[in-house]
């Protein structure tokens, strides 16, 4: 059955703060199974009851995207959470570099979401009326 994937920019304005999510770089959706990297960061997030959910990735106005593999990660940025420590820990060395090849760990600022959004309301008003044919 389809999913309906939210972008990772509507989760942030739907959360009204920032977000975190996880890309895969050798995420492949075929018949041969998933990315074993990726199966295993999802088994990880699910053992230590860190909730996600597949999303994609950046809203860009009349691009159509196929799915890629990112995850959404339902867990506020805040650095003195347990959990969060937990899984930059698991993700991210004490330098910040990524622990595991091909993932890589981003945060997604609300403000950020904002703009994308208020863009693409700009680009809407400015092509209003348009409709492709000659006068």
């Amino acid at each position: 059955m389809p999913q309906l994937l939210q972008h990772i920019d509507a989760i942030a304005r739907e959360k009204n703060r920032d977000v975190l999510f996880l890309h895969f770089e050798n995420f492949e959706q075929d018949d041969q199974g998933d990315d074993p990297i990726r199966s295993i960061v999802l088994a990880w997030l699910e053992d230590h009851d860190i909730a996600y959910q597949p999303c994609m990735g950046l809203e860009q106005e009349g691009f159509v995207d196929t799915y890629s593999g990112d995850i959404y990660i339902d867990l506020p940025l805040d650095e003195t959470d347990p959990t969060y420590q937990k899984l930059s820990e698991y993700l991210e060395d004490d330098e910040g570099n990524m622990m595991l090849d091909g993932v890589l760990f981003y945060v997604l600022s609300l403000e950020t979401a904002l703009d994308i959004e208020a863009d693409a309301l700009k680009q809407s008003d400015d092509n209003e009326g348009f409709t492709g044919k000659p006068s």
